[in-house]
């Protein structure tokens, strides 16, 4: 069984699309523990909204690709397009952080509140 530590963050129809993830995410996932909400001003992408951000610690009976595949559907299924970026709306964005305690994702170095999310949980 692998566990990881996962960050989820949207800016838009926030409650709506953060609930549909984790509904989603219990789908394929145990989900041991989550931290509080924060909301954060955007970095590195031009947008009006706020992003609302969390961090969830799963298991998975999944590889890593396998396990990320699965976010990217997720992410989809929430109205997550290629040009969200570009275009700042991004309904919902699923990262993986953390893999069997190796750190495969530079947001926890680089992005404060992703390190005090996933500290809360880790």
């Amino acid at each position: 069984m692998n566990t990881a530590i996962i960050m989820l963050g949207s800016n838009t129809r926030v409650e709506k699309n953060m609930e549909l993830a984790l509904n989603k995410l219990t789908k394929h996932f145990e989900i041991i523990d989550t931290s509080p909400q924060v909301q954060t001003e955007p970095v590195g992408i031009r947008t009006p909204a706020c992003f609302n951000n969390k961090a969830l610690k799963i298991t998975s009976d999944k590889n890593l690709d396998e396990t990320i595949a699965i976010f990217k559907q997720i992410e989809q299924e929430a109205g997550r397009k290629p040009n969200s970026k570009l275009t700042g709306i991004i309904p919902m964005d699923i990262d993986m952080i953390f893999w069997n305690d190796l750190q495969v994702h530079d947001d926890y170095n680089r992005f404060e509140y992703v390190k005090n999310c996933v500290n809360e949980i880790k």
